[in-house]
């Protein structure tokens, strides 16, 4: 996936010469999943890192959903307060309008260099239309976790697999498709009270998950037990572990997507709230591994 030719690639090479700090932020496994492919792809570059973000000359968020999170972009935002005199980039991400005012986080920065790079279609032509400054860089590529396909990490997990049970991972956010339209998510929203909203959402997203499960029961191998996990809730080492025991996969998660995918386990993948997973795999994964989209609820 070294490719020069790759907008990342290139603009990351471009700065060969300086540190780079790859920043934490608010996450699960799937964004740690990504900070471990960043770190591979920074080493296999020659690129040199730092601990200390006080010290480098490049701010470096690795990727995942910053624009849907309020907490990840006052992460971002702290940043380029502290770090005004550092370059400040996001790596192959998600860029969604309507939840954070990130462009507005973006445009106001005084730092002396900022620049976004999508992961999937969908989230470049976001970064097109959202009015950022001409001299904010933007850019598609992929998902930073891929590049630990070739790595000894994936090699060693790859020697440790098993076919213990079917995974159900299913998401339980804003993410989520629950089935009901949009438009009608919006009128509800404007007639109930807040606190019933609350509820009828909880609910809409209890039916929408247990359909779920009930598919992927009704698609997998009933030789297996169904194991329904919230891999959001397990620390990386465990969030692996599962996905790397299943046998097959069925999930609205990119990144337990994503691993399985590389780990070479059948996977079904489903709809989110948008086309997350479906964009990643045509701009990523097609070609090399199949996935199995499941579009019903």
């Amino acid at each position: 996936m070294l490719n020069d030719s790759d907008p990342y690639i290139r603009f990351l090479l471009s700065r060969k010469n300086r540190l780079v700090y790859c920043s934490l932020y608010p996450g699960n496994g799937g964004d740690l999943l990504i900070r471990k492919g960043t770190l591979k792809l920074l080493s296999d570059l020659g690129i040199h890192t730092t601990a200390e973000p006080c010290e480098a000359d490049v701010i470096l968020y690795p990727g995942g959903c910053p624009t849907m999170y309020p907490q990840v972009m006052a992460c971002i935002s702290e940043s380029l307060h502290t770090f005004f005199g550092a370059e400040l980039v996001v790596g192959p991400a998600t860029f969604r309008l309507g939840y954070t005012d990130w462009v507005g986080t973006f445009n106001r920065s005084a730092s002396p260099g900022v620049a976004l790079f999508a992961r999937d279609p969908d989230s470049f032509m976001n970064l097109r239309k959202a009015r950022l400054r001409k001299s904010i860089k933007i850019g598609l590529s992929h998902d930073p976790a891929l590049y630990l396909r070739d790595s000894e990490w994936l090699d060693a997990q790859k020697s440790a697999v098993a076919n213990e049970y079917v995974l159900a991972a299913f998401r339980r956010d804003h993410e989520m498709n629950t089935g009901i339209p949009g438009e009608w998510v919006k009128a509800l929203r404007a007639v109930l009270p807040k606190g019933t909203f609350k509820k009828l959402t909880h609910w809409f997203k209890k039916r929408a998950r247990r359909r779920k499960v009930d598919i992927a029961r009704k698609l997998a191998d009933s030789k297996l037990p169904l194991n329904e996990v919230d891999v959001s809730h397990l620390d990386f080492d465990s969030f692996v572990e599962t996905v790397r025991c299943s046998k097959e996969v069925h999930t609205d998660r990119l990144h337990t997507m994503l691993l399985a995918a590389m780990l070479d386990k059948p996977v079904f993948a489903y709809r989110t709230s948008y086309g997350k997973l479906e964009g990643v795999y045509e701009q990523s994964l097609k070609g090399w591994t199949k996935v199995t989209f499941v579009s019903r609820l």
